[in-house]
């Protein structure tokens, strides 16, 4: 893979001996497990024929393990550079999103798994890996599910991501520029939200200055431009609903707080005053009465969950059952969202479903 060779020369312009000379121990641990896990994919890549299943069960465990500690190293190199993890916005690929739940049901934790607070268990086809794929099943009381993983896309998604963040990095550690004027923009965009509502022109400033100190953004790489993009198409919604239309706009609020909290590594000073809408106060009140639907919360937060429809169909029969007109609405509103496979708007409209706390 030319991609590897890239990756690999990448690695090496960041020096690991200046790092632990210096005593920047988060800096020169991130980047001696991001050369281990290089060595990991290497061996992997390696063409040897007539491989026995052990050997196949062996590699494919290291290179789960090393994918996924590579993740957590970019996101360790990255705030340790920058304070932020403004830079990094790999949960934006499919392939990576999906690559936690592989590592943690063949990997981690296969045999102790939960689905809606119920024992889940994960076992790998041992017979069936190959050097390009594998296949595994999650087992649940009422339920079997086929997964198949194609694992030089999950490769090969890693090492673009991970090449387009180094570069990014690169020039960021040669000359890391945040302006003053770049937090005085946020918070005005937050003030105007709070205030009045009117927060428009203010974001629109706030990102074309943004811009301007980061040329080469990229939604890809930079968070904050992904965010954007999102609150314009929260924005752009259009219903005859108003409690729905209120949820829009309380959702926009949130994603505006996490592009001040990247900024300045905090939340917005009114964050707790954001009023709850009506149909999300009504979902908290049916976790608040029913707690058995509780865990199902934890499957709600990543559409490409494999259990997130599942859990979204059960949370809304149980809603229906009680006769809870509002989270029956705000809940199918989010059915017809991942029935358009609209990943995007899920992710937002769902945000406050994670954020619930039991009282």
């Amino acid at each position: 893979m030319d991609i590897f060779k890239q990756y690999k020369n990448k690695l090496k312009k960041f020096d690991y001996n200046y790092y632990l000379s210096r005593k920047n121990y988060q800096m020169a641990s991130a980047l001696g497990a991001l050369d281990t896990s290089s060595c990991i994919i290497d061996a992997y890549l390696i063409e040897e024929p007539s491989l026995s299943k052990e050997e196949y069960i062996l590699r494919l465990y290291a290179l789960l393990q090393g994918l996924f500690v590579s993740v957590d190293s970019l996101y360790s190199f990255t705030y340790a550079l920058t304070g932020s993890k403004n830079f990094i916005n790999i949960n934006n690929n499919i392939h990576l999103r999906n690559l936690k739940y592989v590592r943690n049901n063949v990997v981690g934790h296969p045999a102790n798994r939960i689905y809606g607070g119920n024992d889940a268990y994960c076992i790998l086809d041992n017979d069936r890996i190959t050097k390009n794929f594998f296949t595994y099943n999650i087992y649940t009381k009422d339920n079997i599910k086929n997964i198949t993983v194609d694992t030089n896309e999950l490769i090969y998604s890693y090492l673009k991501e991970a090449n387009n963040l180094l570069d990014e990095l690169y020039q960021v550690s040669t000359k890391y520029v945040v302006t003053s004027e770049i937090k005085i923009l946020i918070t005005e965009v937050l003030d105007h939200y709070f205030r009045n509502g009117h927060y428009i022109n203010e974001l629109n400033k706030f990102i074309d200055k943004y811009r301007q100190v980061y040329p080469s953004a990229k939604k890809e790489q930079h968070r904050i431009l992904w965010r954007y993009e999102l609150i314009m198409k929260l924005d752009a919604i259009s219903n005859s609903n108003k409690n729905l239309i209120e949820v829009i706009d309380y959702c926009i609020g949130l994603e505006l707080n996490k592009m001040y909290k990247h900024i300045m590594g905090k939340d917005y000073k009114h964050r707790d005053e954001f009023g709850l809408p009506s149909m999300i106060l009504s979902v908290y009140r049916f976790f608040n009465r029913n707690p058995e639907f509780i865990p199902y919360i934890d499957h709600l937060k990543d559409h490409d969950d494999p259990l997130f429809f599942e859990s979204l169909k059960t949370v809304y029969e149980g809603v229906s059952l009680k006769k809870m007109q509002g989270a029956m609405d705000y809940l199918g509103f989010l059915i017809t969202l991942y029935m358009g496979n609209q990943s995007d708007l899920i992710y937002a409209i769902a945000l406050p479903i994670s954020e619930y706390r039991k009282k």
